[in-house]
């Protein structure tokens, strides 16, 4: 006698088919092929990136043979023959800031404190919001690299705000961030060329397009 055919609940225990209902069982069916789907969409998707890949290294390995000069940190574009189609990968470079950001916010802030004493109380009170609108924090925890180098540009005549200057400046490190594979192109010479988008969101049957309640 065969073993009692079960399926698994959400609660990780053991229930027998017959005690789950039709529309368990569809839905169970239904999520399980659109998870396969994907899955298989996914691994074809990263087939298709190594193969670009390895075809437009081909073109700058043959661009280096013919003399051409390559484009710097690893960007790359190509266009087809008739130039109606270009390939591209593009490299993104992000900006970090590491700890002694801290150091040149102190420095800072003592130069505002003596201001305020000594100056221009008003001046100073702008310059301890340029500070703390630099030196705030995203959602993400991190700082913004462009308030940071727009406070950097303001000169103020003391050592203290020199050196934090410097400390920020010394803190700045490039680091390689995301790589975009660029595809787009144009049905003919008057037009702009169009973007290859494999977004699934862009795939969305016209037809369908209002949710079914």
């Amino acid at each position: 006698m065969s073993a009692e055919k079960v399926m698994i609940d959400s609660m990780g225990a053991a229930v027998p088919v017959r005690h789950v209902t039709q529309y368990d069982r569809t839905r169970d069916a239904v999520v399980r092929r659109v998870y396969a789907r994907f899955l298989k969409a996914r691994e074809q998707l990263e087939k298709v990136m190594v193969e670009s890949l390895a075809d437009l290294e081909k073109v700058a390995k043959a661009r280096g043979q013919a003399g051409i000069e390559l484009a710097e940190k690893g960007n790359i574009q190509v266009s087809s023959f008739d130039g109606l189609i270009t390939v591209g990968i593009n490299v993104r470079y992000d900006i970090h800031l590491d700890e002694r950001v801290i150091q040149a916010r102190t420095l800072m802030y003592a130069c505002a404190t003596d201001i305020a004493a000594k100056l221009n109380p008003a001046e100073a009170t702008l310059l301890k919001v340029l500070i703390d609108e630099a030196f705030q924090t995203t959602k993400s925890g991190a700082l913004s690299v462009a308030r940071v180098l727009s406070l950097m540009r303001k000169e103020v005549p003391d050592p203290r705000w020199k050196e934090a200057r410097e400390l920020l400046s010394k803190s700045m490190e490039t680091r390689r961030g995301k790589s975009y594979l660029r595809v787009e192109a144009k049905p003919d010479r008057q037009h702009d060329p169009v973007p290859v988008r494999l977004d699934i969101a862009d795939c969305w049957p016209s037809a369908q397009q209002e949710v079914v309640p």
